[in-house]
């Protein structure tokens, strides 16, 4: 089996190669750029492509460990062949190219989900596609996660009750789908079968057995909060919600935890203190969260330090940071000279009645820093500076 740096270096070659082939000219030139840079892009378990039309070129770059990174460069004039290529595929309106529009492609062959979004720029349309569930599907359960003890326990001694909510919080990015889709597939093991399991996600991106799951669809007038009221008549014990966005999924989701359902939802929050926060800022009554909110698990990944990485000086390198070592990237082939490969989550949990900030992420951080796996500069960048410390 290929290494991980081995098979993006193999899928970025690929992509040269294939366009190598064909003249910017050819007809076939946007199917096939289409075709390889989906087909890379699965194979180096990329999260994101975005095609981006400029003045002298179309710009391909894709996000690895969740950093964009610059995969190919191609003549301009393609820009509007291949935008209309992957209109195609994801059933938009080819002439369409004043507004957004958004659809998504199945690949049969590669075994991906692909949603597809357009929007109108200077330069003409630019496309970002969504490879969903590209992620996920090395994490099969808990255990797989890398999560610490302390949250790994409590986690899963929650998942266990019968009632309650359990909100995974972070920014966009950090890893808050994968987390409970790893939950899901945990209650499914744990209980055999005997749990009556529902999903409402927005959108559905990775299939697990043992759940029904379903997907919203506003156009048709089935968004969040309606489908949460009708699924609570279908009898669930155990639902996950994709994201509590809104006041009214919120109250709805928080009533069926207080009432008999086991939910599991992801929300935007820094930390387990300000999800509380910000729910009781949105309008959820105060009583209510701290009744209903069993755990609260925040969540961050880091990227990794590839192993050309080198020791450096703390003072130097440090960037202020109060750690006794650290190690900086250097950059090479394998880890496409950007110094990371792969990334490492960090995490802390929470309760109503213990609720913490950042301090617990950072100092799991802090370790990772001194251990080698990250850098003092990455940790800043996912995590900001420390209240108590400040770059020299």
């Amino acid at each position: 089996m290929k290494s991980l740096d081995e098979s993006r270096s193999g899928a970025a070659g690929d992509v040269q190669e294939a366009l190598q082939r064909l003249s910017p000219s050819d007809p076939g030139f946007a199917t096939e750029l289409v075709k390889s840079v989906l087909r890379a892009a699965r194979t180096a378990g990329a999260s994101d492509v975005h095609i981006d039309p400029a003045s002298d070129g179309l710009d391909v770059r894709w996000r690895l460990d969740g950093v964009l990174q610059p995969l190919v460069r191609v003549d301009r004039k393609t820009a509007p062949n291949v935008i209309a290529r992957l209109k195609v595929l994801a059933g938009l309106l080819t002439y369409e190219m004043a507004l957004p529009q958004e659809g998504r492609i199945w690949d049969e062959a590669l075994g991906v989900e692909v949603r597809v979004s357009t929007f109108p720029t200077l330069y003409g349309e630019r496309a970002v596609l969504r490879l969903l569930g590209a992620s996920y599907q090395n994490f099969a359960s808990l255990q797989q996660l890398g999560l610490p003890a302390g949250v790994l326990k409590g986690l899963e001694r929650e998942l266990a009750a019968t009632s309650g909510a359990i909100l995974i919080v972070g920014p966009a990015g950090s890893g808050k789908t994968t987390t409970g889709y790893a939950c899901l597939r945990h209650i499914v093991s744990q209980s055999s079968g005997g749990r009556s399991i529902a999903s409402l996600e927005d959108p559905v991106e990775v299939a697990v057995p043992g759940v029904a799951q379903s997907q919203v669809d506003a156009v048709a007038g089935f968004d969040m909060p309606k489908g949460l009221r009708n699924l609570l008549r279908l009898d669930p014990e155990v639902i996950l919600i994709g994201e509590m966005r809104d006041q009214e999924t919120a109250q709805v989701a928080l009533q069926a935890a207080l009432t008999g359902q086991l939910v599991v939802t992801t929300f935007h929050a820094s930390n387990c203190q300000d999800a509380i926060n910000r729910l009781v800022e949105i309008g959820i009554p105060n009583y209510a969260v701290r009744n209903a909110v069993r755990l609260v698990v925040a969540q961050r990944l880091l990227r990794r330090l590839c192993r050309c990485a080198q020791p450096a000086s703390v003072p130097e390198h440090g960037l202020g940071l109060d750690v006794n070592r650290c190690w900086v990237p250097v950059g090479c082939n394998e880890c496409h000279h950007t110094g990371y490969l792969g990334r490492s989550l960090i995490a802390d949990c929470g309760t109503s009645d213990r609720l913490v900030g950042d301090e617990a992420l950072w100092a799991s951080a802090k370790r990772l820093i001194e251990a080698g796996t990250t850098s003092p500069a990455e940790a800043i960048r996912i995590l900001g500076l420390p209240k108590d410390e400040s770059l020299p």
